[in-house]
């Protein structure tokens, strides 16, 4: 019996031999592309003409410290985004403008003891409805609110040099791609991008248009504040910086989002290719999904290991704003504020937009991998030069010759139906089952809060 740890060896090793050779290194602008398909017919260059949108969005937010440079009318299709893979961080606006927004986490400490003459001031309003609770909250969210921000913002900074090898194996993943298809797939690149382009656009737009109402919304009790005008200023001051991060962090999802769209995609090209009949070769029709399906594998992988730390942050920070929200909604509609009631509504029902369309992505990965392997499971060899669903069993018993590579086939092929593709963190695997659980999470705090605050009389 072979183990799963052999089988998963196996797996890298053999198809190793398999994959396309792309040198490492600078690629230079005149290179010509090596790539069997047409520009309109490529993944690669549907996908990094749209990966501007992204990773400027996470640039503006502070989430990619790295330099852009964009490349327009290269002989080569991979080079309309060039990432260097050295540079300064003295001399670096991204990192400049990261470390920034890390600067901005520290500043309630500086206007703690404004604050703290804020409240006093204010929680005349909120007598007898739960001041001690009120401000419990709030605290949890200054700690959370801008200890998340934070760490995601350092862990991004240090992860800089392995986000650009891991962004140079995510070309080589496309343009192995390229070299596979052929023009009668009928998942067009094109169609593709272009629906990257569109769901961005509409990403930006929908986040611009909750931005404006979340910080007027914000920012209006502290323009209202009747106070010492030094109290007034930096409760401005914390309350925009407040808003700011806030802002940047509902981009945080962008970037993942972005890698998630490519490798469904990807796979399902592949869930495409093997449902396609009449294989000439089939010996090598099988090789090939295969080999396609091991590029997704190692990229997966990648994957989680980069942004493992970010997923958690960005679960925690969700998880910690929708039940901030939520106490709000509460709390607004006992005293009558329908219109502040409105605002909190606008802002928890775009954290959860973004939040599921991540768990979505996450699902859809695990299913189509699924999938992938059930199919293959069942994948044998036929007459007249068509693949037939039959028994994995039957595989090299009907042909003797390649009867080794068919071998390693049912290896892999067992290893790819153990194993399905997860988005994963050290803590806890990505989909839609844990938002469900995150849900339920998040109501049971909030009937523990409301608990509390029906006793508390302060």
């Amino acid at each position: 019996m072979i183990s799963l740890k052999e089988s998963e060896i196996n797996f890298d090793k053999y198809y190793t031999a398999y994959e396309v050779e792309i040198p490492g290194g600078k690629i230079p602008e005149n290179a010509p592309t090596k790539t069997g398909t047409s520009e309109n017919q490529s993944l690669l260059a549907a996908v990094t003409r749209e990966s501007l949108w992204p990773l400027r969005i996470s640039q503006i937010s502070g989430f990619f410290p790295i330099p852009i440079h964009p490349r327009k009318n290269c002989a080569n299709l991979s080079a309309e985004i060039y990432l260097p893979a050295t540079f300064s961080l003295l001399k670096t606006p991204s990192v400049w403008w990261t470390l920034f927004l890390i600067a901005l986490t520290f500043f309630p400490i500086i206007s703690y003891q404004a604050d703290a003459e804020r409240f006093d001031d204010y929680s005349v309003a909120f007598e007898s409805m739960g001041r001690n609770t009120f401000r419990t909250i709030n605290l949890l969210w200054i700690l959370l609110g801008n200890g998340c921000p934070f760490l995601a913002r350092v862990d991004v900074i240090l992860q800089r040099k392995r986000f650009i090898a891991f962004w140079t194996n995510f070309l080589d993943m496309l343009r192995q791609f390229d070299t596979t298809l052929d023009k009668n797939n009928i998942l067009s690149p094109t169609k593709f991008g272009s629906s990257l382009r569109k769901k961005f656009f509409v990403h930006v737009i929908l986040n611009f248009a909750a931005v404006l109402i979340g910080m007027y919304g914000g920012l209006m009790f502290a323009f209202q504040y009747e106070g010492k005008i030094f109290t007034y200023i930096m409760g401005i001051l914390q309350d925009g910086f407040s808003m700011m991060l806030a802002v940047m962090q509902v981009f945080g999802f962008t970037l993942m989002i972005f890698f998630l769209m490519v490798y469904n995609h990807c796979l399902a090209v592949i869930l495409n290719m093997l449902e396609k009949k009449g294989e000439q070769n089939r010996d090598n029709g099988v090789e090939k999904l295969i080999k396609l399906y091991k590029l997704v594998d190692d990229q997966v992988h990648e994957f989680n290991g980069i942004f493992n730390y970010k997923m958690v942050l960005e679960v925690l920070y969700n998880f910690m704003s929708i039940l901030f929200y939520g106490y709000f909604l509460i709390l607004f509609t006992k005293m009558g504020e329908i219109f502040v009631f409105l605002i909190n509504v606008v802002n928890c029902l775009f954290l959860l937009i973004w939040f599921v369309w991540f768990g979505k992505e996450c699902s859809e990965v695990a299913g189509k991998s699924r999938e992938i392997g059930r199919k293959l499971a069942y994948l044998g060899f036929g007459g007249n030069d068509t693949m037939q669903f039959v028994s994995v069993q039957k595989i090299g018993a009907q042909d003797s010759t390649n009867y080794q590579k068919r071998g390693v086939c049912k290896t892999a092929i067992g290893y790819i139906q153990s194993c399905p593709l997860t988005i994963e963190t050290s803590i806890f695997d990505l989909n839609l089952k844990l938002l469900l659980s995150i849900f339920a999470a998040i109501l049971t705090y909030v009937v523990i809060i409301v608990q509390f605050q029906s006793v508390d009389r302060s």
